[in-house]
Protein backbone atom coordinates (compact mmCIF):
# COMPACT_ATOMS: atom_id res chain seq x y z
CA UNK A 1 0.00 0.00 0.00
CA UNK A 2 1.56 3.31 -0.96
CA UNK A 3 2.26 6.24 1.52
CA UNK A 4 -0.69 8.31 -0.86
CA UNK A 5 -2.76 5.80 -0.47
CA UNK A 6 -2.71 5.86 3.37
CA UNK A 7 -2.26 9.78 3.94
CA UNK A 8 -4.41 10.73 1.34
CA UNK A 9 -4.44 14.19 -0.41
CA UNK A 10 -4.93 17.72 0.29
CA UNK A 11 -6.88 18.48 3.51
CA UNK A 12 -6.54 14.91 4.80
CA UNK A 13 -2.67 14.96 4.54
CA UNK A 14 -2.19 18.55 5.94
CA UNK A 15 -4.53 17.54 8.77
CA UNK A 16 -1.84 14.14 9.56
CA UNK A 17 1.20 16.50 8.85
CA UNK A 18 0.28 18.98 11.07
CA UNK A 19 -0.79 16.76 13.94
CA UNK A 20 2.25 15.15 14.02
CA UNK A 21 4.40 18.51 13.68
CA UNK A 22 2.25 19.62 17.22
CA UNK A 23 3.16 16.12 18.59
CA UNK A 24 6.96 16.25 17.90
CA UNK A 25 6.88 19.75 19.29
CA UNK A 26 5.58 18.79 22.49
CA UNK A 27 7.50 15.45 22.76
CA UNK A 28 10.84 17.93 22.33
CA UNK A 29 10.09 20.23 25.10
CA UNK A 30 9.44 17.42 27.30
CA UNK A 31 12.69 15.91 26.28
CA UNK A 32 14.45 18.82 27.13
CA UNK A 33 12.74 19.29 30.82
CA UNK A 34 13.83 15.38 31.13
CA UNK A 35 17.42 16.22 30.56
CA UNK A 36 17.72 19.81 32.68
CA UNK A 37 17.65 17.26 35.81
CA UNK A 38 21.37 16.95 35.04
CA UNK A 39 22.17 19.47 32.23
CA UNK A 40 22.56 23.12 32.70
CA UNK A 41 19.96 24.97 30.25
CA UNK A 42 22.72 26.41 28.34
CA UNK A 43 24.39 23.40 27.40
CA UNK A 44 20.93 21.68 26.37
CA UNK A 45 20.28 24.62 23.91
CA UNK A 46 23.94 24.31 22.95
CA UNK A 47 23.57 20.65 21.94
CA UNK A 48 20.15 20.69 20.55
CA UNK A 49 20.90 23.60 18.34
CA UNK A 50 24.23 22.23 16.87
CA UNK A 51 22.25 19.15 16.01
CA UNK A 52 19.40 20.46 14.25
CA UNK A 53 21.82 23.40 12.43
CA UNK A 54 23.78 20.20 10.95
CA UNK A 55 20.64 18.22 10.06
CA UNK A 56 18.96 21.70 8.81
CA UNK A 57 21.96 22.77 6.85
CA UNK A 58 21.94 19.51 5.48
CA UNK A 59 18.75 19.59 3.92
CA UNK A 60 18.96 23.03 2.63
CA UNK A 61 22.10 21.88 0.62
CA UNK A 62 20.07 19.34 -0.83
CA UNK A 63 17.06 20.82 -1.78
CA UNK A 64 19.52 23.87 -3.42
CA UNK A 65 18.66 26.56 -0.91
CA UNK A 66 21.99 27.09 0.42
CA UNK A 67 22.80 29.17 -3.01
CA UNK A 68 21.15 31.97 -1.30
CA UNK A 69 22.81 31.07 2.06
CA UNK A 70 23.87 34.72 1.83
CA UNK A 71 20.37 35.71 2.71
CA UNK A 72 20.97 34.78 6.34
CA UNK A 73 22.54 38.34 6.81
CA UNK A 74 19.51 39.74 5.87
CA UNK A 75 18.68 42.80 7.85
CA UNK A 76 14.65 41.58 8.84
CA UNK A 77 16.29 37.60 8.98
CA UNK A 78 18.81 38.81 11.43
CA UNK A 79 16.43 40.78 13.47
CA UNK A 80 13.79 37.55 13.74
CA UNK A 81 16.30 35.33 14.84
CA UNK A 82 17.28 37.46 17.28
CA UNK A 83 13.89 38.14 18.60
CA UNK A 84 13.16 34.31 18.45
CA UNK A 85 16.55 33.58 20.52
CA UNK A 86 15.30 35.60 23.24
CA UNK A 87 12.17 34.05 23.15
CA UNK A 88 13.37 30.36 23.12
CA UNK A 89 15.44 31.49 26.50
CA UNK A 90 12.43 32.82 28.30
CA UNK A 91 10.63 29.93 26.91
CA UNK A 92 12.88 26.53 27.94
CA UNK A 93 13.71 28.76 31.33
CA UNK A 94 10.15 29.20 31.84
CA UNK A 95 9.26 25.02 30.65
CA UNK A 96 12.08 24.03 33.29
CA UNK A 97 10.54 25.07 36.22
CA UNK A 98 6.87 25.11 35.40
CA UNK A 99 4.11 21.97 34.43
CA UNK A 100 4.60 21.50 30.68
CA UNK A 101 0.73 21.76 30.37
CA UNK A 102 0.92 25.06 31.82
CA UNK A 103 3.38 26.28 29.76
CA UNK A 104 1.68 25.13 26.92
CA UNK A 105 -1.42 26.68 27.81
CA UNK A 106 0.07 30.30 28.29
CA UNK A 107 2.08 29.74 24.53
CA UNK A 108 -1.20 29.02 23.13
CA UNK A 109 -2.54 32.91 23.68
CA UNK A 110 -0.34 33.58 21.16
CA UNK A 111 -2.73 34.06 18.25
CA UNK A 112 -4.59 36.03 20.72
CA UNK A 113 -1.95 38.61 21.55
CA UNK A 114 -1.41 38.70 17.51
CA UNK A 115 -4.99 40.05 17.37
CA UNK A 116 -4.42 42.14 19.76
CA UNK A 117 -1.31 43.94 18.37
CA UNK A 118 -2.42 43.71 14.90
CA UNK A 119 -5.52 45.77 16.19
CA UNK A 120 -3.52 48.51 17.89
CA UNK A 121 -0.56 48.57 16.24
CA UNK A 122 -1.20 47.95 12.56
CA UNK A 123 -4.79 49.68 13.03
CA UNK A 124 -6.54 46.97 11.24
CA UNK A 125 -10.16 46.60 12.38
CA UNK A 126 -11.19 43.96 14.86
CA UNK A 127 -15.18 43.83 15.47
CA UNK A 128 -16.39 43.92 19.01
CA UNK A 129 -16.69 40.16 19.22
CA UNK A 130 -12.59 39.07 18.93
CA UNK A 131 -12.16 41.66 20.97
CA UNK A 132 -14.41 40.16 23.46
CA UNK A 133 -12.86 36.75 22.53
CA UNK A 134 -9.30 38.47 23.20
CA UNK A 135 -10.16 39.45 26.78
CA UNK A 136 -11.67 36.50 27.65
CA UNK A 137 -8.48 34.43 26.29
CA UNK A 138 -6.12 36.83 28.47
CA UNK A 139 -8.50 36.12 31.49
CA UNK A 140 -8.05 32.42 30.94
CA UNK A 141 -4.06 33.13 30.64
CA UNK A 142 -4.68 34.77 34.52
CA UNK A 143 -6.30 32.02 35.85
CA UNK A 144 -3.45 29.82 34.79
CA UNK A 145 -1.04 31.87 35.80
CA UNK A 146 -2.75 32.79 39.27
CA UNK A 147 -0.70 35.94 40.13
CA UNK A 148 -1.68 35.88 43.74
CA UNK A 149 1.53 35.77 46.86
CA UNK A 150 0.65 32.38 47.97
CA UNK A 151 1.12 30.44 44.87
CA UNK A 152 2.67 32.34 42.01
CA UNK A 153 5.26 31.18 40.04
CA UNK A 154 7.45 34.02 39.10
CA UNK A 155 8.37 31.64 35.95
CA UNK A 156 4.97 32.21 34.36
CA UNK A 157 6.23 36.13 33.84
CA UNK A 158 9.18 34.27 31.55
CA UNK A 159 6.64 32.15 29.87
CA UNK A 160 4.02 35.19 28.96
CA UNK A 161 7.39 37.21 27.89
CA UNK A 162 8.47 33.93 25.80
CA UNK A 163 4.82 34.81 24.06
CA UNK A 164 4.97 38.79 23.73
CA UNK A 165 8.49 37.70 21.60
CA UNK A 166 6.61 34.99 19.36
CA UNK A 167 4.46 37.74 18.60
CA UNK A 168 7.40 40.47 17.89
CA UNK A 169 8.75 37.45 15.78
CA UNK A 170 5.77 36.81 13.61
CA UNK A 171 5.35 40.41 12.85
CA UNK A 172 8.72 40.58 11.77
CA UNK A 173 8.63 37.55 9.67
CA UNK A 174 5.78 38.84 7.48
CA UNK A 175 8.46 41.74 6.28
CA UNK A 176 10.60 38.97 5.44
CA UNK A 177 11.68 38.92 1.40
CA UNK A 178 9.14 35.97 0.33
CA UNK A 179 12.23 35.18 -2.16
CA UNK A 180 14.10 34.05 0.90
CA UNK A 181 13.44 30.52 0.86
CA UNK A 182 12.05 29.24 4.68
CA UNK A 183 15.07 26.71 5.33
CA UNK A 184 17.40 29.74 4.96
CA UNK A 185 15.31 31.66 8.11
CA UNK A 186 15.30 28.44 10.23
CA UNK A 187 19.04 28.03 9.73
CA UNK A 188 19.71 31.12 10.66
CA UNK A 189 17.33 31.09 13.76
CA UNK A 190 18.67 27.36 15.10
CA UNK A 191 22.54 28.98 14.30
CA UNK A 192 22.18 31.57 15.61
CA UNK A 193 20.80 29.80 18.58
CA UNK A 194 23.40 27.26 19.14
CA UNK A 195 26.41 29.60 18.39
CA UNK A 196 25.13 31.88 21.20
CA UNK A 197 23.95 29.03 23.66
CA UNK A 198 27.20 26.95 23.14
CA UNK A 199 28.84 30.18 24.01
CA UNK A 200 27.55 30.79 27.03
CA UNK A 201 28.05 27.25 28.06
CA UNK A 202 31.50 27.50 27.70
CA UNK A 203 31.88 30.30 30.04
CA UNK A 204 29.09 28.62 32.61
CA UNK A 205 31.07 25.29 32.37
CA UNK A 206 30.46 22.12 30.02
CA UNK A 207 29.94 19.06 32.41
CA UNK A 208 30.11 15.13 30.84
CA UNK A 209 26.60 14.07 29.50
CA UNK A 210 25.62 10.39 29.68
CA UNK A 211 24.19 8.28 27.13
CA UNK A 212 20.62 9.24 28.23
CA UNK A 213 21.47 12.78 28.14
CA UNK A 214 23.26 12.68 24.64
CA UNK A 215 20.89 10.72 23.02
CA UNK A 216 17.65 12.76 24.13
CA UNK A 217 19.34 15.84 22.96
CA UNK A 218 19.83 14.12 19.56
CA UNK A 219 15.90 12.88 19.85
CA UNK A 220 14.91 16.48 20.37
CA UNK A 221 16.74 18.02 17.89
CA UNK A 222 15.78 15.60 15.04
CA UNK A 223 11.95 15.81 16.33
CA UNK A 224 11.90 20.09 16.34
CA UNK A 225 13.86 19.65 12.64
CA UNK A 226 10.81 17.02 11.26
CA UNK A 227 8.18 19.19 13.25
CA UNK A 228 9.33 22.36 10.96
CA UNK A 229 9.81 20.28 7.97
CA UNK A 230 5.81 18.81 8.70
CA UNK A 231 4.14 21.59 9.54
CA UNK A 232 5.49 23.27 6.34
CA UNK A 233 4.04 20.06 4.85
CA UNK A 234 0.65 20.88 6.36
CA UNK A 235 0.47 24.08 4.99
CA UNK A 236 1.63 23.41 1.82
CA UNK A 237 -1.41 20.68 1.40
CA UNK A 238 -4.53 22.05 3.38
CA UNK A 239 -6.89 24.69 3.75
CA UNK A 240 -5.16 27.01 6.67
CA UNK A 241 -8.67 27.09 8.40
CA UNK A 242 -8.99 23.47 8.68
CA UNK A 243 -5.58 22.78 10.08
CA UNK A 244 -4.42 25.92 12.16
CA UNK A 245 -7.11 24.96 15.23
CA UNK A 246 -5.23 21.75 15.33
CA UNK A 247 -2.42 23.23 17.23
CA UNK A 248 -4.46 23.53 20.16
CA UNK A 249 -3.71 19.56 20.40
CA UNK A 250 -0.69 20.49 21.51
CA UNK A 251 -2.11 20.94 24.78
CA UNK A 252 -3.57 17.68 24.82
CA UNK A 253 -0.33 16.47 24.75
CA UNK A 254 1.42 18.63 27.19
CA UNK A 255 -1.01 17.64 29.54
CA UNK A 256 -0.82 13.87 28.94
CA UNK A 257 3.04 13.76 29.40
CA UNK A 258 2.68 16.36 32.04
CA UNK A 259 1.04 13.60 33.74
CA UNK A 260 2.36 10.95 33.04
CA UNK A 261 6.26 11.75 33.55
CA UNK A 262 5.73 14.52 36.10
CA UNK A 263 2.39 13.67 38.04
CA UNK A 264 1.53 17.08 36.97
CA UNK A 265 -2.89 17.88 37.24
CA UNK A 266 -3.93 21.46 36.45
CA UNK A 267 -6.07 22.92 39.86
CA UNK A 268 -9.57 23.86 39.24
CA UNK A 269 -8.65 27.75 38.30
CA UNK A 270 -5.74 26.57 35.98
CA UNK A 271 -8.04 23.69 34.02
CA UNK A 272 -11.15 26.77 33.75
CA UNK A 273 -8.00 28.87 32.20
CA UNK A 274 -6.73 26.52 29.76
CA UNK A 275 -10.54 26.18 28.55
CA UNK A 276 -11.09 30.02 28.16
CA UNK A 277 -7.65 30.59 26.58
CA UNK A 278 -8.62 27.08 23.55
CA UNK A 279 -12.13 28.22 23.18
CA UNK A 280 -11.20 32.19 22.85
CA UNK A 281 -8.16 31.16 20.00
CA UNK A 282 -10.76 28.92 18.23
CA UNK A 283 -13.09 31.42 17.95
CA UNK A 284 -10.41 33.92 16.82
CA UNK A 285 -9.59 31.36 14.21
CA UNK A 286 -13.34 30.88 13.35
CA UNK A 287 -14.01 34.58 12.93
CA UNK A 288 -10.99 35.00 10.56
CA UNK A 289 -12.24 32.35 8.45
CA UNK A 290 -15.33 33.84 8.79
CA UNK A 291 -13.55 37.36 7.17
CA UNK A 292 -11.53 35.16 4.69
CA UNK A 293 -8.34 36.47 5.75
CA UNK A 294 -6.53 33.54 7.09
CA UNK A 295 -3.25 32.89 5.72
CA UNK A 296 -0.27 30.30 6.03
CA UNK A 297 2.43 31.75 8.74
CA UNK A 298 5.94 32.07 7.49
CA UNK A 299 8.21 29.88 9.11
Amino acid sequence: MSFDRILGTGNRRGIIFFLLAIMLFVVNEALCKLVYDTVPANQIMAVRGLIATAVILGIAHALGATRQIGAMFDRRVVMRSIVDLAGSYLYMIALFHMPIGNMMAINMASPLMMTAVVAVVLREPVGWRRWGAIVAGFLGVLLVVQPRAENFNAYSILAVGAVICIVVRDLVTRRIDSAIPSLIVILTNVGMMAVVALGLALIEGWIAMGWRETGFLALSALFIVAGYQLAVEAFRHAEVPVIVPLRYTGLLWALLLGYLIWGDVPDELAAAGIVLIVASGLYVFHRERVRGRLTPPKI
